[in-house]
């Protein structure tokens, strides 16, 4: 019922890594399957990919299936087993699938019991879940008056660049430290003296306009985030409100403000996992003794 509303992304492996980032942008997704000439899966390549090969000097043309090869790719097909979930799976169970597995997961396969591939759904699929009206009274009970606050990455585990960083470095250093964003401002984390923040939605931006990596980070974002005010939110607003926020802009990442400080960073992830959170509590629960 999650993917459902929003098809797969699919493409070849003969297909360019430009070719993908045209996909995952004309249809809003952060992912897309690939397959062989005989329709066999081979691989995912996420928004993640697409920052990796950018980061390290691919170019646009390169193929998507020589990627897969290379020990740089994120989901090469060897890797699709550990994903693969059944259509069957509920909401709080895919959530808490996301909190068990690797800091970095943001999608999974789901498969049928032939190995059909029925779709990929992401972090952002899950906070979609949160805004619908079938769900919300559910999850909303569960998660109580939990905020952005708590469950955010605090400010002291970020990555912050200054303005004068390259894009190549900043892009680097979300890929060495497992982050999928860099805050870019200067030190103190002040929300007026912040630039802005880089995602992997916005290297994939760069990758297509062929930006070059040796450019300024903040000058580049300068040029392109005129909606910086979308992407912030106080450390009192509600997970609720958090993921309307996401889904509304279509956006994987939000800055925690309080006052004028920048207390931390809220990813869709990281709403997927406060629901998986409370979902391990709830079944790990006894009963109590009268």
């Amino acid at each position: 019922d999650l993917i459902s509303p929003h098809r797969t992304v699919m493409c070849t492996a003969v297909s360019t890594l430009a070719d993908v980032v045209d996909l995952l942008m004309l249809h809003d997704r952060s992912a897309a399957a690939v397959v062989d000439g005989e329709g066999e899966l081979v691989g995912i390549v996420t928004e993640n990919d697409i920052m990796r090969a950018y980061s390290k000097g691919e170019l646009p043309k390169a193929c998507v299936g020589d990627w897969l090869r290379t020990d740089a790719a994120g989901l090469p097909e060897d890797a699709l087993g550990a994903m693969t979930v059944q259509p069957s799976l509920s909401l709080m169970e895919a959530a808490a699938l996301f909190r068990e597995q690797a800091s970095s997961l943001r999608h999974v396969l789901v498969r049928d019991d032939d190995g059909l591939l029925l779709g990929v759904l992401s972090s952002l699929d899950l906070a979609r879940a949160l805004c619908s009206s079938e769900s919300q009274e559910g999850i909303a009970s569960r998660l109580g008056n939990s905020t952005a606050a708590d469950v955010m990455k605090p400010s002291a585990a970020l990555v912050v660049c200054p303005p004068g960083a390259t894009l190549r470095e900043a892009l680097e250093r979300m890929d060495t430290s497992r982050q999928n964003s860099a805050l870019v401002g200067d030190e103190g984390l002040s929300a007026s003296s912040l630039v802005g923040m880089v995602t992997p939605r916005d290297a994939l931006q760069a990758f297509v306009e062929h930006v070059p990596l040796s450019l300024e980070v903040g000058r580049w974002l300068n040029a392109v985030q005129n909606d910086w005010w979308l992407r912030t939110v106080e450390r009192d607003a509600s997970v609720q409100e958090c993921a309307a926020r996401m889904v509304d802009n279509s956006i994987h990442h939000l800055v925690v403000v309080s006052s004028d400080s920048v207390v931390g960073v809220l990813s869709s992830t990281d709403l997927a996992r406060a629901v998986g959170s409370v979902e391990r509590v709830i079944e790990g629960a006894t009963p109590t003794e009268d």
